[in-house]
């Protein structure tokens, strides 16, 4: 149900300027007509509530969504893979896994995501009330006799008719599942229909290992699966391989960008559309090393925050996701970690023209927060100390 109506909060956060003290947002037929500065006695009063923008969640794994609890990921990426191809044929048996998903990226908040499909996702199974989804295909083909049956899935599935809420990409998993070759067609459809890309890199050690040796775990993996091709992956390869052909994309996201180099992080300085996908608690469950994310974020890199799926965290809130990484970072603004799950993700996956800040125009999808009663009300104590209050989407509140 679209919304109309006047809001009045303690505080807005409207993400493009500075929070407004008992503010008021306007709404009609779903979208912000005005922000402004209270009183407004005609206003639905929020009470102590501060609005913010709905999260913008830029990568997730809805056919997990029944997950109860991420799989253990202690011996390293290639034996997770292992458990995830068995987590898949076990959701099968557990209902609509991403009915289930949508719902709590609902309940959470989130204005949009940037979805994996492994199979068809058409817009029919979307509510009024879901986010907008940013569909990435995913395509697999290590060995080179998969190619013309990727090309195809690829072709089919942007020959779908795209909707403002249920927009379409492509996703060449990654550089151990996908051959060299199938990965640069992908990267020339893209280019041609201009849909956004998604792609897995630099991961994990067992993804370095494969692309620079041809060995380690993670060929023992493809060669269990079926999926190995000896001539596929040149040796010396590295992630800087896979990155350069996303120079000409318009909306090229590089999904984690964990264990990024030296060289990768410079060529990245260099091409500022290039957005890293980083998944905080994804990341802390593998046991990574530190992220790069502020590095990336002081060079210019824009860096969006995404959730992942369940089969690698405990939830799909991103809220959740930027509450832990404002907690293990206090020393960096708020203000730019609020926008990595925000506008910079909604510009990520080109949605910034509808949502990622409150402004007049955009969707009136945002996130209500509540602070303690002794706690500063200033961005920084939001993002460490608050907690969800309830949800305004679309111009209707929904209480937590």
């Amino acid at each position: 149900m679209i919304g109309s109506g006047r809001f009045s909060a303690r505080l807005i956060v409207p993400g493009d300027g500075p929070p407004i003290e008992q503010g008021v947002l306007a709404v009609t037929d779903g979208i912000i007509t005005d922000v402004f500065a209270g009183p407004d006695t005609e206003a639905i009063p929020l009470g102590n509530v501060i609005l913010l923008p709905g999260m913008v969640n830029a990568h997730t794994h809805l056919e997990f969504s029944t997950c109860t609890t991420p799989l253990p990921a202690e011996n390293g990426m290639a034996a997770w893979i292992g458990d995830v191809v068995a987590a898949r044929l076990l959701q099968a048996d557990r209902g609509d896994s991403i009915r289930h998903g949508l719902d709590e990226l609902v309940t959470a908040g989130t204005a949009a995501v940037g979805e994996i499909a492994t199979a068809d996702w058409p817009a029919s199974r979307l509510t009024d009330t879901d986010p907008a989804c940013v569909v990435f295909r995913e395509i697999i083909g290590l060995r080179s006799d998969r190619r013309t049956d990727g090309l195809a899935t690829a072709r089919d599935f942007l020959a779908g008719d795209p909707t403002p809420r249920h927009l379409l990409g492509l996703s060449p998993h990654a550089p151990y599942s996908v051959h060299p070759d199938l990965f640069m067609d992908l990267v020339r459809m893209a280019a041609t229909h201009d849909v956004p890309l998604a792609t897995h890199l630099a991961e994990s050690p067992d993804e370095l290992e494969l692309l620079d040796t041809g060995g380690g775990p993670m060929r023992e993996r493809l060669e269990a699966l079926g999926a190995w091709e000896n001539s596929a992956i040149p040796h010396g390869s590295r992630p800087l391989d896979y990155l350069r052909p996303l120079s000409e994309l318009s909306h090229p996201l590089v999904i984690h960008g964990n264990l990024l180099g030296e060289e990768e992080l410079i060529w990245l300085g260099r091409h500022r559309h290039v957005t890293i996908v980083y998944c905080p608690r994804t990341h802390s469950h593998f046991g990574h090393p530190p992220h790069p994310w502020a590095r990336l974020l002081d060079s210019g890199t824009p860096v969006a925050l995404g959730t992942d799926g369940r089969a690698s965290n405990p939830d799909l809130s991103l809220w959740n996701e930027l509450q832990f990484l404002a907690r293990r970072t206090p020393s960096r603004p708020a203000k730019d970690m609020l926008a990595m799950a925000t506008l910079t993700a909604a510009t990520a996956l080109g949605l910034e023209g509808q949502l990622g800040t409150l402004s007049p125009g955009k969707e009136a999808t945002s996130l209500g927060i509540a602070l303690p009663a002794d706690s500063p009300v200033t961005l920084e104590a939001i993002l460490k100390s608050g907690h969800p209050a309830g949800v305004l989407r679309q111009g209707n509140w929904y209480p937590a």
